[in-house]
């Protein structure tokens, strides 16, 4: 028996054909969707973040995960050309590499703003990680206590640098309103710096709710951490005498008033038996509650987090009820020649703990004696660092490291 080949017939190259025809309008289409929303995304920063959802969308995306973005333009540019090449549907083909071009256009040209920005701070950017969000897994060495108050033990999470020997010290602040987070969250961070050779210590504190303000409490809490970290930091062998702490948000703000305070000799402590609380020779704060007042007037409100209701519960009331605990835990207060070298990291569209507010913070620093400074990060948003091994994280990361290595205090 004789087999003869197999030949296509008219209706199964015409149903070929529809299904080729077919992909390339889906593709067209995805392409058009994949560009439309980028450039949505881009587009936003042209309004104020606080205007709706997509516009606060805008404003955080790109610290995140901005080089992604452009790989979704190129992936749309790509989806777009089919149809060119058949040279049908017109309008859609129009529409959609239209779409994508725009769209990779104006990521690429916004992503590479970010990495400028850090290049032109003194830190770097590896893209490749930023794609992968590549972050190290690794947890602290030790979790411990450094004190307990109201029978609550405050834990402390130790990062041993390989050779702690003389390696700069640490101590890190974690955000959160005042009223939500813990350290264990800045684990990847602390990781880094401690790779890095820093000996990291990084600390909780009493956290507030609206029965129970902390105004007075979390700056006792991290003036003893201070003090024991620095301690236990020397007994390890590491160089308390080149000590930074930094703080993001909340934490940014109890890392200025600790560090102000602690050079004016005013810091609280809740352990007082450790001795007096020791002044560090730098603070980095990003993104800080520099000032308590302006944000309370002007910062808008964020995925439920509304700043007039978290600064009330900190204090208790308020800032007008409550004049003396507002003074108390404002930076200002502790301005002096004294303090240590300052650094504040701001995200330029941040209106949740407003920008304006902390260029003012700084400024005034400045006027008072402070040797302060202040980094300005072009479309970036409250917590710009939060995703591990993002475009915002590394660029928070190297430049703070480049910033420590001009105060002699990196390893």
């Amino acid at each position: 028996m004789t087999s003869h080949p197999r030949t296509s017939t008219p209706s199964t190259r015409g149903r070929a054909g529809r299904r080729t025809r077919g992909l390339r309008t889906a593709a067209a289409i995805v392409a058009a969707i994949l560009g439309g929303l980028v450039l949505v995304l881009a587009l936003g920063n042209a309004f104020p973040p606080a205007a709706n959802y997509v516009t606060l969308a805008a404003a955080v995306v790109w610290a995140w995960v901005g080089p992604q973005l452009v790989v979704v333009s190129a992936l749309a540019v790509i989806l777009s050309v089919p149809l060119w090449l058949a040279g049908r549907r017109k309008v859609l083909r129009g529409v959609a590499s239209g779409l994508a071009v725009a769209a990779l256009v104006a990521s690429t040209i916004i992503t590479g703003v970010l990495v400028n920005a850090g290049s032109t701070l003194g830190g770097s950017v590896d893209l490749a990680g930023a794609v992968a969000l590549s972050a190290s897994e690794e947890g602290p060495d030790e979790v411990t206590s450094y004190t307990t108050v109201d029978g609550e033990a405050q834990e402390a999470r130790v990062y041993e640098p390989e050779d702690p020997e003389g390696a700069p010290v640490m101590m890190y602040i974690h955000g959160g309103a005042w009223a939500i987070g813990t350290a264990a969250e800045s684990d990847a961070s602390a990781r880094w710096y401690a790779d890095q050779g820093w000996y990291v210590v990084n600390v909780d504190y009493r956290l507030s709710t609206a029965e129970d303000p902390t105004w007075d409490k979390a700056p006792a809490d991290v003036g003893c951490a201070l003090s024991w970290a620095a301690q236990r930091a020397g007994a390890a062998g590491a160089d308390p005498e080149r000590l930074t702490v930094t703080g993001d948000s909340a934490g940014g703000h109890l890392a200025l008033l600790l560090s102000w305070s602690a050079a004016a000799d005013r810091a609280t402590t809740s352990c007082p038996d450790l001795g007096e609380v020791p002044v560090p020779e730098a603070v980095v704060a990003s993104y800080p509650v520099g000032d308590i007042q302006y944000t309370y007037d002007y910062g808008n409100a964020a995925l439920g987090l509304e700043p007039k209701d978290f600064i009330s519960d900190f204090l208790g009331g308020e800032p007008s009820e409550v004049p003396d605990r507002l003074a108390a835990v404002s930076p200002s207060t502790y301005f002096s020649e004294a303090a240590p070298a300052t650094f504040v990291l701001q995200p330029e569209r941040d209106d949740f703990i407003p920008a304006e507010g902390n260029h003012r913070l700084v400024e005034q620093a400045q006027s008072a004696g402070v040797d302060a400074s202040i980094a300005s990060i072009p479309f970036s948003h409250h917590g710009f660092d939060i995703i591990p091994g993002s475009l915002g994280d590394q660029i928070k990361r190297t430049v703070t490291v480049a910033w420590l290595q001009e105060q002699g205090l990196a390893p």
